[in-house]
């Protein structure tokens, strides 16, 4: 059955972290929307243009089955934003499907909500 998966992504996104992804996700069948501060197109640390389907202000988490945060720098960006953090919030708060590669796990932990859980980060993240 198809999910409708959540991005959160902004400038600084590492790549590979997020097309591989994004690819996979999209060939089992899932549709994907790519969130950010604004709609429109953001750059990879490596410098893949990445189409923004959707702004922060127009999404709710509640019409989302799943969320997935890749890595890079674009992460500790968004936990500086609180819409991005209450977003995911919800993800966690309902123990819907949360997913985060290399340093995404930066915007779960922000939340407050991690204790307990069984995560992997990147070494600098892990708190």
């Amino acid at each position: 059955m198809a999910k409708s998966v959540a991005v959160l992504v902004t400038n600084l996104v590492e790549d590979v972290e997020y097309t591989k992804p994004v690819e996979a996700l999209k060939s089992a069948g899932h549709e994907v929307t790519t969130i950010s501060f604004e709609k429109g197109t953001v750059e990879g640390k490596h410098g893949t243009q990445i189409t923004v389907d959707k702004s922060i202000d127009e999404v709710r988490p509640q019409d989302f089955d799943a969320l997935f945060i890749p890595g890079g720098f674009s992460p500790d960006q968004l936990r500086a934003d609180q819409r991005f953090v209450e977003f995911t919030k919800f993800f966690l708060a309902t123990n819907k499907l949360t997913t985060a590669i290399c340093h995404g796990p930066q915007l779960m932990i922000q939340t407050g909500l991690v204790q307990g859980r069984t995560m992997t980060a990147y070494l600098t993240v892990q708190p």
